[in-house]
């Protein structure tokens, strides 16, 4: 309907707003929370970059951000003239290693992005107990700003373990990119409970541009060419070969920039910042319209493999609502390859400390070999398997075999 020009797009972005303040306000640590703390961007990374922009930092101050982690996280530290500091993670929960959070905290750092990967939660009472310790010594403008960055996870209520979201962090932000728990292709929402961020934010903001027309409309079309990348993705051009009419499709399409790659090496340069689009806020609503539903679907399949598979190969977390399910394998190509006969696809997040780059590359991320030594071995040996709604019983039991009868698990 909105590619055809049929879709009333009027009044999106307030129906919208709306919609997600009635979600958010579920959470007793959000329930005060009101359109003026509500932002809405084209892009995660532009939510990241508005907020620190927002905070008058220097040039040169840091920012305290996991290994592991996106590119698309760190470029908008790059952006402000900001230093990223990187920290290594827990191979338990691939979250941030707090034991290492104290000696990373220097003078000079204003920031911590806190990642809950996978959508497996944080420990942010720690992190917040740690930074006021370090905050009551400081004046107000050296104080340090925790961004807790959800771009895991979407959750249907805000009970039980996913209450502690927005409860001890300055800013809390979701992302709605095409690999996320609910998606507008691209799009992301930052909710600042930072007070004294706040009018500087909403200045800025009101300064800001919506996505041309033709970006805008990228995100509906990419849902159309996606769809039937995914139909035809197995479908072989030539027997006995990896040539196949979706794969062609998508050089075509990248070929014709119809679609592009989410994260890649070029993203470490600035390329402004956008607010939501009236499309992206119509493919949003209806999004949130079934999120109950899209995260019932990924707890039955993440409850598939926490009960079913060996458990040298279980993600030892208590949260059911995993994006991806990680399992940490020697053989890892071969497994690939095992699941791709039969026609599953897994994920490699993240192969590289800042995904997707390549070794050579990290440099232009400010990273430097062999300073997360876990996140780097973590890389080498991880797989994620799916939990998406396209994911059924029997596939998750046929991955599930495949794991259990030829996987060698790695053990860090």
């Amino acid at each position: 309907r909105i590619l055809k020009g049929k879709e009333d797009l009027r009044g999106s972005i307030d129906r919208l707003n709306e919609k997600l303040l009635q979600h958010l306000k579920k959470s007793d640590a959000l329930k005060d929370i009101s359109k003026d703390n509500l932002f809405l961007f084209n892009r995660g990374r532009d939510s990241i970059y508005f907020y620190l922009n927002s905070l008058g930092l220097n040039e040169g101050d840091e920012v305290i951000v996991q290994a592991f982690t996106c590119v698309a996280v760190v470029a908008p530290i790059l952006w402000n003239k900001l230093k990223p500091v990187y920290i290594d993670i827990d191979p338990k929960t691939f979250n941030m290693d707090l034991s290492l959070l104290e000696e990373k905290i220097t003078e000079k750092t204003r920031a911590i992005v806190v990642q809950h990967t996978f959508g497996n939660i944080a420990d942010m009472k720690r992190i917040r107990d740690i930074v006021n310790e370090v905050n009551e010594q400081r004046e107000d403008g050296e104080k340090i700003r925790i961004i807790e960055d959800s771009a895991h996870i979407f959750p249907s209520d805000f009970k039980g373990k996913y209450s502690v979201l927005g409860q001890y962090s300055d800013m809390l932000l979701f992302s709605f990119s095409q690999d996320k728990s609910i998606s507008s292709t691209q799009g992301a929402a930052s909710i600042i409970l930072d007070t004294d961020a706040l009018d500087t934010a909403k200045e800025k903001y009101s300064k800001l541009h919506k996505p041309t027309k033709k970006e805008s409309l990228y995100n509906a079309r990419y849902i159309k060419l996606w769809s039937l990348i995914k139909k035809y993705y197995f479908t072989k051009v030539i027997p006995y070969t990896n040539i196949t009419v979706g794969r062609i499709l998508i050089i075509l399409f990248r070929e014709l920039r119809l679609i592009r790659k989410q994260a890649k090496v070029d993203t470490i340069e600035f390329t402004g910042v956008e607010k939501l689009s009236q499309v992206q806020a119509v493919l949003l609503y209806n999004q949130l319209e079934k999120v109950s539903r899209i995260n019932k679907e990924r707890e039955k399949i993440t409850r598939l493999y926490d009960t079913n598979l060996k458990e040298n190969f279980r993600f030892k977390t208590k949260n059911d609502l995993l994006l991806r399910y990680p399992i940490l394998i020697e053989n890892k190509a071969e497994i690939k390859q095992k699941l791709l006969e039969k026609e599953i696809i897994v994920g490699n997040w993240y192969s590289s400390p800042v995904h997707p780059l390549a070794e050579e590359e990290l440099e232009k991320a400010c990273y430097r070999s062999d300073s997360c030594p876990v996140a780097e071995k973590v890389g080498k040996k991880i797989l994620n398997l799916p939990t998406n709604l396209e994911v059924t019983d029997e596939n998750a039991r046929e991955i599930i075999e495949i794991v259990n009868n030829f996987a060698k698990p790695f053990n860090i």
